[in-house]
């Protein structure tokens, strides 16, 4: 677990590399296929949108067309002169065609004349034309409409579509440049037409629309463009309302179906009839294909003979008045179907006919449909701020939590994105999820290379000092303490070895070199058992903390302890020293527990971790007590009190240090916690009897009980304090005297 508040320059770098990263890809479009594949499925969740109030159906050449004609494909231009009289003849507000009439008629020139006439009588029909690019010379040129055409229509435009890198059409042209003219697209020119501009109509840039402007009637139409990276297109995304067919169809040989029009038996029902006003067909054959409750109505205004009734009957459910039609080819062997974004759908894969792409197009245009990106300021904000709050939980969680917290994070984004979808907005999800993914890995990988660097730290500063166990525990939790200081509780231990001074006079450097090796190894093995952290050497002495650098709440009865197995390792390698080295072994120990301030001290260029304060002072101060009162061990009134379940111990004195004003209460430690015979338990129940009499100021009760202490063993703290309450019987201390004694020496 790392330092969940210590705060680097790299953790502001660190994310800002995803946001680079993803920004990159982003103004590069390398996103933009899987950002495209994202909005498909946006409009598969989204599903089929209602379209009951469209004015556009299909006009289809299907296969039934192809078995219902007697001629083969391509089909003479009478065909389609006589599309446009029927299709006017039942009310037909407008014929929009995606078949190109670029080259003349070969077989019947005469047919071209025949269409341009049906074409100048009704002036509601729309032609199509071709961009086709010269690979030669490297330029667009359009295929239009020829002459005979073009000049009794109204209006034309471009057919070819625009493709994604994936060769989906999600986007529409709403005109194509070429040689310094503009040629709009046929669903551009309908639009236009529909909202009352003159066909003359030019446009301009304006912002994020692209602006119809008719100038000789004073309009203007806007058009949302689409923003690709760094620009704007021409462009606007198709809304798509479904799949194919979401549009109503009608066959090619069912516009052409009536009396003067001849198709196969089976096929010709002059279906047309049904809708004309001056119909051939009689009236009860015309009932037949209306809706049901429409039959009865009809029926009843024929029996009544209102003929104006029966007509009007008639029209309320005629599929083409009030229309506008768009006729095209729909055979996947004429090759003019396209991916779209519900190409795969309701678990069916199918393309969609060049023709209903146009009707999906100016439907969008005519609802003003259009959906909408957010600006790439908001964007990159976004951005920005995923990357910094993904950094920042890696920082202060697990990594599975924090991935956890990312996995919910795209979670999130998605469903942000299908709900905006439904409004209509767009809001990019690749790049977003991108920069979660880039800044959940690199943050992990970040962390995870710097807390080795932390460990390796850690190691480095204490695997001389600490045990292998402490030392992992360290490593792994850094967050446990402060190489920069700080206040905490902790138990220092001091041990020196009595007269050793006259052990180094004795013996040469090796032989000194070689007997420390062999007292302090199995030494610091000991505290190193206990969690100790030995904070320094100094010749045979040993200063060692515990509950620092990493916190243990048994720091005060596991010093105990240690100083307890090194007298018992002593005892029993006594021998073995003094006949090796010729040296009389006898350590002598300080225990205290307070505060103390733990940290990294000493120079910029040399520092080591260590305690300092009065805690630290007082240890000290113990180890050197034991001389006087001929023990071995002893420890602080905190140390007493935090350890004294766990050991046996009596309350040795209530002394004054030197340097220190302040009386503290100190204890000898004998042992861990019932392991005193018989004849030490009742010498310390003398002892602490005694004390409380001297503190008492009762000198003769006093006297008493460390003599009965005496008579069982010698014993040097109850020799002390009988000479001292002696003296006291004689010679009282003043009022003021508390129990204390100043002692004389460090």
């Amino acid at each position: 677990m790392r330092n969940k508040y210590k705060i680097s320059w790299l953790d502001f770098i660190i994310p800002l590399i995803p946001i680079l990263l993803v920004s990159i890809l982003y103004f590069t479009n390398a996103l933009n296929t899987p950002e495209l594949k994202s909005i498909d499925m946006r409009f598969k969740l989204r599903g089929k949108q209602d379209i009951s109030h469209s004015d556009i159906i299909i006009i289809a050449i299907d296969e039934t067309t192809f078995q219902s004609c007697i001629k083969d494909y391509p089909y003479p231009r009478s065909y389609y002169a006589e599309l446009i009289e029927n299709l006017n003849e039942v009310g037909i507000k407008r014929i929009v065609f995606d078949i190109e009439f670029t080259q003349p008629s070969l077989e019947k020139p005469q047919n071209d004349t025949l269409l341009a006439d049906k074409i100048c009588q009704y002036r509601n029909i729309i032609l199509s034309g071709t961009l086709v690019k010269d690979m030669a010379r490297d330029y667009n040129y359009p295929l239009k409409p020829i002459n005979l055409l073009r000049k009794n229509c109204k209006a034309w435009g471009i057919v070819n579509d625009v493709q994604d890198s994936d060769g989906f059409v999600r986007r529409y042209n709403i005109f194509y440049p070429s040689q310094n003219q503009y040629y709009f697209t046929i669903g551009t020119v309908t639009y236009a037409l529909e909202k009352g501009l003159s066909p003359n109509f030019t446009w301009q840039k304006k912002g994020k629309y692209c602006t119809l402007i008719d100038t000789l009637q004073n309009k203007a139409l806007n058009i949302r463009t689409c923003r690709n990276a760094f620009w704007r297109e021409q462009t606007f995304y198709i809304n798509y309302y479904g799949p194919t067919r979401t549009f109503p169809y009608y066959s090619l040989s069912q516009v052409l179906d009536d009396s003067n029009f001849q198709l196969r038996p089976k096929s010709d029902t002059d279906y047309m009839e049904i809708w004309k006003e001056n119909s051939s067909l009689p009236p009860i054959l015309r009932i037949n294909f209306l809706k049901s409750k429409s039959q009865s109505e009809a029926q009843k205004a024929l029996g009544n003979g209102d003929i104006e009734r029966f007509n009007r009957i008639i029209q309320q459910e005629n599929p083409f008045r009030g229309k506008i039609a768009l006729v095209g080819v729909t055979l996947p062997e004429l090759h003019d179907n396209r991916y779209t974004p519900f190409y795969s759908y309701n678990g069916k894969h199918r393309l969609m006919p060049g023709v209903e792409t146009h009707a999906h197009a100016l439907q969008t245009m005519l609802d003003q449909n259009y959906l909408k990106k957010t600006p790439i300021t908001i964007n990159i904000i976004l951005i920005f701020i995923l990357s910094y709050l993904i950094a920042f939980c890696v920082k202060t969680m697990r990594p599975l939590l924090s991935g956890i917290l990312s996995l919910f994070l795209i979670i999130l984004i998605g469903v942000a994105g299908i709900i905006a979808f439904s409004h209509n907005i767009l809001i990019p999800l690749i790049p977003n999820i991108t920069v979660i993914i880039l800044a959940y890995f690199g943050s992990v990988g970040y962390q995870y290379f710097s807390e080795e660097q932390e460990k390796k730290k850690i190691r480095n500063m204490f695997k001389t000092y600490t045990s292998p166990k402490v030392l992992k525990y360290l490593e792994e939790n850094p967050e446990t303490f402060s190489l920069k200081g700080e206040k905490r509780e902790a138990t220092v231990f001091f041990s020196d070895v009595a007269s050793f001074t006259s052990v180094s006079e004795m013996l040469p450097a090796e032989r000194l070199s070689s007997l420390l090796n062999e007292y302090l190894s199995p030494m610091t093995d000991i505290l190193m058992r206990y969690g100790g952290y030995v904070d320094k050497y100094e010749g045979d002495a040993i200063m060692c903390d515990f509950n620092v650098p990493f916190l243990d709440p048994d720091h005060s009865w596991k010093a105990c302890y240690a100083a307890l197995d090194q007298q018992k390792y002593l005892a029993e390698n006594r021998e073995y020293f003094k006949k090796k080295y010729e040296a009389l072994i006898n350590v002598r120990y300080g225990i205290n527990t307070g505060i103390v301030s733990a940290g990294n001290m000493g120079s910029k260029h040399r520092f080591q971790y260590t305690v300092m304060g009065d805690t630290v002072n007082q240890a000290s101060r113990f180890e050197g007590a034991n001389k006087f009162y001929g023990t071995n061990i002893i420890i602080g009134e905190q140390t007493y009190e935090n350890a004294k379940d766990r050991i046996e111990a009596r309350l040795l004195d209530k002394i004054v240090v030197v340097g220190k004003k302040k009386a503290v209460m100190v204890y000898e430690l004998i042992a861990r916690k019932d392991q005193l015979n018989d004849q030490e338990g009742n010498l310390i129940e003398h002892y602490q009897t005694g004390l409380k009499h001297y503190f008492a100021r009762e000198w003769s009760k006093a006297i008493s009980n460390f003599r009965k202490g005496l008579a069982i063993k010698e014993d040097p703290p109850s020799r002390i304090l009988l000479s001292r309450t002696k003296n006291y019987l004689n010679e009282p201390p003043d009022k003021n005297w508390q129990g204390e004694f100043i002692l004389p020496t460090k």
